[in-house]
């Protein structure tokens, strides 16, 4: 298959699944039309004109297509596709909203307009997006600044801190070797130079830069080595571990501090969603009467509705 007809079987399939989502399954047509039919019901009430920047990017029978109904395709492919910068996929994606446009028509022009699998899936697609704009307008009012500081405040109320350095080594093979890197430090020798030349561990080309850790973080005789430095001084005596002999050298230490609330901000906006989702569905579901079809009830329990009629008898 030719490059260009692949591009726009995914486009035809991009622009379904996000059809899909409303509509329950991957139909174009229907989708299409319904878009179309939004569109044009927007047009009609709201009476807004194009963007002037909105240029007219073809025709169909008399009917324009613009470049934000192009866009709107370009949005609707697989991320792989959506890397590939617009102007590039511009016209295959022009040429694909100039199909999208004839099917419609031809749809249309049958009769598909009042089709009894179309309205069906028009009334899925309507329940759905109303699902969707209620849910979100609950998550947005659960997601404000204080509710997120209070989520921030709690996670770090328990925090403690930890102490932390931050340690280079130069790893040898043999104890001579590491004696030798020793005696050319002493002789005021670079340690970040002298890691990046004789160092056989992979921080070596980095200086021998092992960033900062915790106590029990490494093997112990070189935790306990390193942690009994004092800041910018290296070990006088080579440190042996399973991976050879040490020289490790202190640059800094310091406590541990809790995730600024910027880096964790996306975690607690995630768990706030679920819970104002969560609980929604609990109360109204606590309000609702519900029978379930072939579900026993717990022994005793009776529908809300016989509840209610009792106590008014």
């Amino acid at each position: 298959m030719k490059a260009a007809n692949l591009l726009a079987v995914v486009i035809i399939a991009g622009v379904s699944a996000g059809i899909g989502y409303y509509v329950g399954e991957g139909d174009l047509i229907s989708g299409a039309m319904k878009a179309d039919d939004a569109k044009m019901e927007t047009a009609a009430t709201e009476a807004t004109a194009p963007a002037a920047d909105d240029a007219v990017v073809a025709t169909v029978n008399g009917r324009e297509i613009r470049e934000s109904d192009v866009k709107l395709i370009h949005d609707a492919l697989p991320a792989q596709y959506k890397q590939v910068p617009f102007e590039l996929l511009k016209s295959q994606l022009v040429s694909q909203a100039v199909n999208m446009a004839l099917v419609q028509e031809a749809a249309k022009a049958e009769g598909y307009a009042t089709n009894a699998d179309v309205k069906q899936k028009l009334s899925l697609a309507t329940d759905q997006i109303i699902q969707e704009v209620y849910l979100q307008a609950q998550i947005d009012a659960a997601l404000n600044d204080a509710a997120v500081q209070a989520e921030y405040d709690k996670m770090t109320a328990d925090f403690t801190p930890a102490e932390e350095i931050r340690a280079r080594h130069i790893l040898v093979e043999k104890e001579e070797e590491a004696l030798d890197v020793v005696t050319k430090l002493d002789e005021g020798g670079d340690f970040v130079e002298l890691a990046k030349e004789l160092s056989v561990g992979p921080s070596g080309p980095q200086g021998g830069d092992l960033g900062y850790f915790q106590d029990g973080q490494m093997v112990k005789p070189f935790s306990e080595a390193a942690f009994a430095l004092e800041k910018g001084t290296y070990t006088k005596e080579p440190v042996q571990t399973q991976f050879g002999w040490h020289v490790i050298l202190l640059e800094d230490r310091r406590n541990t501090q809790p995730p600024a609330l910027e880096t964790v901000r996306a975690d607690i906006e995630n768990s706030l969603s679920g819970e104002a989702v969560n609980t929604l569905i609990e109360g109204l579901r606590a309000k609702a009467t519900i029978d379930v079809v072939g579900e026993e009830k717990p022994e005793g329990e009776e529908p809300k509705a016989e509840e209610e009629k009792t106590e008014k008898q």
